[in-house]
């Protein structure tokens, strides 16, 4: 623990410096979850698009 004016306001932007980068990590890693949900979502869409377009072509007899 910093005895001086110095010190503590120099643990203190530590902290903060510290605080900052885990909710950067945070953020990250739920950006990184969110788009791999998106990713996912729209490969599930483009497959039940194809599927239907199949289920048309099978009904036309094409």
């Amino acid at each position: 623990m910093a005895d001086t004016i110095k010190g503590k306001i120099e643990d203190a932007g530590q902290a903060a410096k510290d605080a900052a980068k885990a909710a950067g990590e945070k953020i990250q890693d739920g950006a990184e979850a969110a788009a791999e949900k998106a990713g996912d979502a729209a490969k599930a869409t483009g497959q039940a698009v194809k599927d239907a377009g199949q289920k048309l072509k099978d009904k036309s007899g094409a």
